[in-house]
């Protein structure tokens, strides 16, 4: 997945309080150090390490799919889009959440089976 460097969709996300969300901001009432670690968390997820952006996006975009949170897959994979992140690498994507998420159930309840 190329890079693009000019994309960072988690740039002051939680950087500046008119944009934090809204538990971040009643978190930040009560522990404020707690708060910035929290923001601190998400800036790093949305920077190039060790895994691209992209993998990062993609990575988490699984995890909310397998949170069964639809609208937050749409938004990543928008975000992922605009990370130059292609539709063969989407539906590639898809393809790993569904073997992991449905095998999974499967091997559990086929114990239910007889040999």
């Amino acid at each position: 997945m190329p890079t693009d460097d000019t994309t960072d969709p988690f740039a002051g996300l939680f950087a500046d309080p008119p944009a934090e969300p809204e538990f971040l901001t009643k978190l930040r009432t009560h522990d404020s150090n707690f708060a910035d670690h929290v923001a601190a968390l998400a800036r790093n997820a949305g920077t190039d390490g060790a895994l691209s952006v992209q993998t990062k996006t993609l990575i988490t975009l699984a995890l909310d799919a397998a949170d069964g949170n639809a609208s937050g897959v749409e938004d990543l994979a928008a975000v992922a889009r605009s990370q130059g992140v292609s539709e063969k690498e989407l539906a590639e994507t898809v393809k790993v959440i569904a073997n992991q998420g449905g095998l999974g159930t499967l091997a559990t309840a086929a114990h239910a089976l007889e040999e």
